[in-house]
């Protein structure tokens, strides 16, 4: 994930000049194109040794070419809008739900809120914590987590430290440790369930919005029902 620009009017700025410097350039042969070459052609050959009927034929049966290659590109331009037009409407309906995505080393504290953490063991563990740490390495707060393998278990954390004092808004490090029988590290699988606040429309295809954050769509394990 990623902090998000919220720069709208630069984006179309910016767009508008990439595509006005696309225009500018030099165009491919097309439709009009091909066929003034073929009429400069017919007018300017020859008279005592005119063009083949063969090559004629194969003259017109590439422009016939180029007229399907035409309209097939034409037909794609506008499937492709159109899709792009359901995906966008279909991700506003995202909006007020929960993203599951992958979690790293840091929970996030906004408005006094944490980001949920959520977990899973591989196997019955004889201990298993959560430690997270203030800026200057501190233990904030501890968590005995459950130690059987249930599938995914929510860590409910009310944003404060061990004296019961609400932490301040920012991002929080952690770190988990978890033992079987045999006193081996286990790995934890740990995600990050995120609110979807809002969905961006970018120029890298549309993303949905967590607070200052970003979540492309390929990092979404699943979207779950707002809390």
């Amino acid at each position: 994930m990623e902090a998000l620009s919220f720069d709208p009017i630069g984006d179309i700025v910016a767009a508008r000049d990439a595509q006005a410097q696309e225009e500018a350039l030099p165009a491919g042969l097309g439709r009009d194109e091909f066929l003034k070459l073929l009429v400069a052609q017919l007018e300017n050959q020859d008279p005592l040794e005119p063009a083949k009927d063969t090559e004629f034929v194969a003259q017109l049966a590439t422009f016939s070419s180029l007229e399907q290659l035409i309209s097939a590109n034409d037909n794609l331009n506008v499937l492709a809008a159109g899709q792009s037009n359901l995906i966008n409407s279909q991700a506003l309906g995202l909006i007020g739900k929960e993203a599951l995505v992958e979690a790293g080393h840091e929970i996030r504290v906004a408005k006094g809120i944490p980001d949920q953490l959520v977990y899973a063991l591989p196997q019955q563990a004889s201990n298993a914590t959560l430690t997270i740490y203030d800026n200057d390495g501190t233990p904030l707060r501890v968590f005995d987590l459950e130690t059987t393998p249930d599938g995914r278990i929510s860590l409910n954390w009310d944003g404060t430290d061990e004296d019961g004092n609400a932490v301040e808004d920012g991002s929080y490090r952690f770190e988990v440790h978890a033992t079987d029988s045999e006193n081996e590290p286990l790995e934890l699988a740990l995600f990050q369930s995120l609110p979807i606040d809002g969905v961006n429309f970018g120029s890298e295809g549309v993303s949905l919005v967590s607070g200052d954050q970003a979540i492309p769509f390929a990092t979404i394990l699943e979207i779950r029902a707002g809390r």
